[in-house]
């Protein structure tokens, strides 16, 4: 597979999971999807650069949540 397209996969894998439960601590969204760190991040920024999801920080605390 193409990496651009492990990459999309990534960022739906997150978009899904986020759409599911709703906005999440970072460390605790990763924990869960348990793939590759680069690419999970990567995946984050794809989302993040479609306008998809809004990321906070809050102290030592990072949240993701969908966009909509």
């Amino acid at each position: 597979m193409e990496f651009a397209t492990q990459i999309e996969v990534a960022a739906d894998i997150i978009w899904i999971r986020l759409h599911a439960n709703g906005e999440m601590m970072l460390r605790r969204l990763r924990s869960l999807l348990r793939m590759d760190k680069s690419l999970f991040y990567q995946g984050l920024g794809w989302l993040a650069r479609d306008g998809k999801i809004s990321i906070t920080k809050t102290g030592w605390r990072t949240r993701v949540s969908l966009i909509k």
